[in-house]
């Protein structure tokens, strides 16, 4: 008959069997010796996850406990968004080379940094189902070229735009938090998390104990540095330590004026809840907005004629002025 099934079974290692159908004798006898051997290679060929089940299962095991929340959640971005969309439904088993290519090949026209971190996610996953024996081989071809657009490299202002922007910022807030930018290079958001007790005036000294970061559906949070030498102390000048005195005053003022309407307390890195005293805040004493000052700074430099650059380009200037002058940039 035109529609008959071939069909046989195999005993597996736990007593059960599988059935195993082909529409001719040599087709069933393929399948049969395909299944023997992936029973040689200790394989659970019962295992019928999709892609999707298991990446879940690889991001709760494999990164969620080590990673931080920012690196997470461009992890899941990366799985959301341009990932999940090819293969959420697709069996883990049947991924093909080919699907990994297309996947690459949609992100043609995303940055390269985007590009790399899907590649690195795909390997992970299914190096992680070889090591757990659910599949022989990763589907990811081994030469596999990430593309992407490669992003603009960051441009450092001269000492002259330098002092240019300062002059520009003299009469706004904004000056203090690019001067201590400037001065020491540091990040946007260890800016933002500067507490009051980091500055140690007797020394002249400005340190990072943490900084802050957005997260997508979570707002603003303070965490921990990355690592141990993100934990750094930075000597300012007598400019500087002047203007913070300045501004200490200045919000001593502004917190009398506001009264009960300031924020009187804030969560810090693990969730602690201390007293507030953040150096950058909005106008009743909350976190400054990350998003605002990145939005801010590149449409103040334009409006004075300055170079349109982020503001993380103060910490590259900072770098750059650091080295003309022949000092070791630790």
């Amino acid at each position: 008959m035109a529609n008959e099934l071939f069909r046989t079974s195999v005993m597996l290692p736990n007593g059960k069997r599988k059935w195993i159908r082909s529409k001719s004798k040599e087709g069933l006898e393929q399948k049969k010796k395909d299944v023997m051997l992936q029973i040689g290679t200790g394989l659970d060929i019962l295992d019928n996850s999709t892609f999707g089940e298991y990446a879940e299962v690889w991001f709760n095991v494999y990164k969620k406990p080590y990673l931080r929340r920012k690196s997470l959640e461009a992890l899941r971005n990366a799985l959301n968004n341009h990932i999940y969309p090819f293969l959420r439904d697709v069996p883990l088993k049947k991924v093909s080379p080919m699907q990994i290519q297309l996947i690459v090949a949609s992100l043609a026209k995303n940055s390269k940094s985007l590009n790399d971190k899907v590649i690195q996610i795909l390997r992970g996953v299914f190096n992680a189902a070889v090591d757990n024996n659910l599949i022989a081989k990763s589907p990811v071809p081994t030469k596999i070229k990430s593309k992407g657009v490669r992003t603009k490299e960051k441009t450092a202002l001269t000492a002259d735009q330098s002092k240019r922007l300062l002059d520009a910022v003299s009469s706004t807030r904004a000056y203090l938090f690019c001067l201590i930018a400037l001065q020491t290079g540091m990040r946007r958001g260890e800016i933002c998390g500067l507490r009051w007790s980091d500055i140690d005036f007797e020394n002249s000294t400005i340190s990072v104990n943490r900084t802050m970061e957005y997260i997508p559906h979570q707002g603003l949070i303070f965490t921990e540095p990355k690592t141990r030498a993100s934990n750094r102390t930075f000597k300012v000048g007598s400019n500087c330590l002047d203007m913070l005195k300045e501004y200490q005053l200045y919000q001593r003022g502004q917190r009398m004026k506001i009264g009960t309407a300031w924020t009187s307390t804030v969560q810090i890195e693990n969730g602690k809840t201390v007293p507030n005293d953040l150096l950058f805040t909005r106008w009743d004493g909350s976190p400054l907005d990350l998003n605002k000052v990145t939005t801010w700074f590149p449409k103040f430099m334009r409006e004075h004629d300055l170079p349109a650059v982020t503001v993380h380009s103060l910490r590259h200037t900072y770098a750059s002025l650091m080295i003309d002058a022949h000092v070791p940039i630790v």
